[in-house]
């Protein structure tokens, strides 16, 4: 053995909303899950809209995860992934069986949004850079 011990950078998706507020251009982040019964609709295009209203049936599966950015300038930019997509996200990482997915799914499923919608958005170095380590899952020190 070396003495060296592997350590786990997990940023949650609340830390990735306050870095992402640092950059001084985003009002607000967002993400939310969407459940069988939600009135759930999204349109791309010139006039991009989504609109989701909850339904009662708060333990029905999830069907979709969204991720909504508000621009300081007025903008407004959102990012929707299908519940299969978020499985594929989950498959790919080295924690996809164990840790917070299993633990904690539907926040790994927001964090997965966000990350996505990060690509459209104005972001500083520093978010990059949380971003990158994060993805890196596993540091050895």
């Amino acid at each position: 053995k070396s003495g060296k011990k592997n350590v786990q950078l997990i940023i949650g998706y609340r830390g990735m909303i306050d870095l992402a507020r640092r950059s001084g251009q985003i009002a607000s982040l967002s993400a939310r899950v969407v459940r069988e019964g939600d009135d759930f609709s999204f349109e791309f295009g010139l006039e991009e809209k989504l609109v989701h209203r909850p339904g009662e049936n708060e333990d029905a599966p999830v069907t979709h995860v969204y991720a909504v950015a508000r621009l300081k300038d007025g903008g407004t930019q959102f990012e929707v992934m299908t519940r299969k997509q978020i499985e594929l996200v989950r498959a790919q990482s080295k924690a996809g069986n164990n840790g917070p997915w299993v633990t904690h799914w539907e926040e790994m499923a927001k964090k997965t949004a966000i990350r996505r919608l990060f690509k459209y958005l104005p972001v500083s170095i520093e978010i990059q850079r949380a971003v990158s380590m994060d993805e890196k899952e596993t540091l050895t020190i």
